[in-house]
């Protein structure tokens, strides 16, 4: 009853270790109710910059069509990174620029020609953002080796450490932060922007995932 999702991701273990571990929570908790919910994870897009990423998970969207009755959702996480600013914003351009404003879904949002609807799940600079903000908020554009021994701050007095290979990162997030308080706060840095084209440090879209799935975690 909630469609097919489709997930590609240019982070190799911490993005796909989190979906995977959601998907897990999805499961345990709907049980047969919603035993529909399909979300695929594609190994094969990890390590692409920005703009190959969406040009392979076009082709692989294509691919899929042919064995596929209905792909409800694609799912874009790409990371800022050392990748060049016009690549970062070009392939946030791209992703939304494929949802057309003649076209919508059963929820009434915008899709491409074949019903599906493309999201952009960027993190300027890194998807530790997104995690950091399950405690607090942050508006410092930070790099990306900033980010862990402030994650690590909240989660050291807990008997825990961060690291990028964290296989149930979603039920540490769960547990000792507030998912609720993360969207907020993300959404509050995506409001902040002066363009809402140009996605500057800090901002993260990973909230629109969460809020997507958020009612039956």
């Amino acid at each position: 009853p909630y469609g097919r999702h489709l997930v590609y991701s240019e982070g190799e273990k911490t993005e796909p270790f989190y979906i995977e571990n959601l998907k897990k929570v999805i499961k345990q908790n709907q049980k047969d109710k919603w035993s529909k919910i399909i979300i695929e994870v594609n190994p094969e897009s990890s390590g692409k910059d920005p703009l190959k990423l969406v040009e392979f998970a076009e082709k692989d969207v294509e691919k899929k069509r042919k064995t596929i009755d209905k792909i409800d959702h694609v799912w874009i996480f790409y990371d800022k990174d050392d990748f060049s600013k016009d690549n970062f914003d070009n392939a946030y351009t791209k992703i939304i620029g494929k949802n057309k404003n003649e076209y919508k879904n059963y929820d009434e949002e915008y899709t491409d020609e074949n019903g599906t609807r493309w999201h952009a799940c960027w993190s300027n600079e890194c998807f530790e953002l997104w995690v950091l903000l399950h405690f607090c908020f942050t508006d410092s554009a930070l790099s990306r080796k900033q980010y862990i021994p402030k994650i690590n701050e909240y989660l050291n007095p807990k008997g825990l450490s961060y690291s990028k290979n964290l296989p149930k990162l979603y039920d540490i997030l769960s547990e000792h932060g507030n998912i609720n308080e993360a969207v907020r706060r993300a959404k509050r840095l995506d409001e902040r922007l002066e363009n809402p084209n140009v996605k500057e440090n800090p901002s993260t879209g990973v909230y629109i995932f969460l809020e997507r799935f958020n009612q039956f975690l």
